[in-house]
């Protein structure tokens, strides 16, 4: 399955393999109106879609692949792959379901210029507007199972990412096995811009790859 696998990575851009973490102050916002390196192409998320092995979901493409499963994010729920309950579930069903077939490993990309911008508060903030108590413990709840599922996934888990990754979706990279990035990646956890807890194991895992003062 090798040459599948190589020829996946390099449908994600990351056929020239470089690691790069960038210090970045702008929000969420500023970035997807200035920092984008190219257009979202729409007809790459039809492309891939069309030509999908196995499986269909909303939120995610399921290729099954010879020896892998390729499970890459093109979110319809949220905007530049963000994360809300219902995009975890289904990558938490690839995962499981990856987890009980004779994959060997998983490759986790994503469709676009984007790879991940973290949690959807957008759609947490809209479900606030009621009992805040009972949407607060429920969307811990999502994240919670979110983050144990990779912890707890004992096939390696490679991930390919092709452009920036934001909160969770930076926080979540240590979780795996292998992180490859291309030159157009960089990564950015604004905990303390948005006034967030830090996500995703990282205040363990980050001082622990990066060292402490870091």
């Amino acid at each position: 399955g090798t040459p599948n696998f190589m020829e996946a990575l390099a449908a994600n851009g990351t056929t020239n393999i470089q690691t790069s973490v960038t210090g970045v102050t702008a929000s969420k916002r500023r970035f997807i109106d200035d920092r984008r390196d190219q257009p979202f192409d729409k007809r790459l998320r039809f492309s891939v879609r069309q030509t999908e092995s196995a499986y269909r979901y909303r939120d995610i493409v399921v290729r099954k692949q010879d020896g892998f499963t390729h499970i890459l994010l093109s979110t319809k729920s949220s905007e530049n792959n963000s994360l809300n309950p219902e995009v975890m579930k289904e990558v938490q069903s690839a995962l499981n379901t990856a987890a009980a077939d004779d994959s060997k490993l998983v490759l986790f990309s994503a469709v676009g210029s984007i790879f991940c911008c973290g949690l959807d508060f957008i759609y947490f903030i809209r479900r606030l507007t009621d009992d805040r108590k009972k949407e607060s413990t429920k969307m811990a709840e999502a994240i919670r199972n979110f983050v144990n599922t990779f912890i707890q996934f004992k096939k390696p888990i490679i991930v390919a990412v092709n452009g920036p990754a934001i909160g969770l979706g930076a926080s979540i990279l240590p979780l795996c096995d292998v992180v490859w990035a291309n030159e157009k990646a960089w990564f950015q956890t604004p905990y303390t811009t948005f006034g967030q807890s830090p996500d995703g194991c990282s205040s363990l895992t980050f001082p622990r790859i990066m060292g402490l003062a870091s």
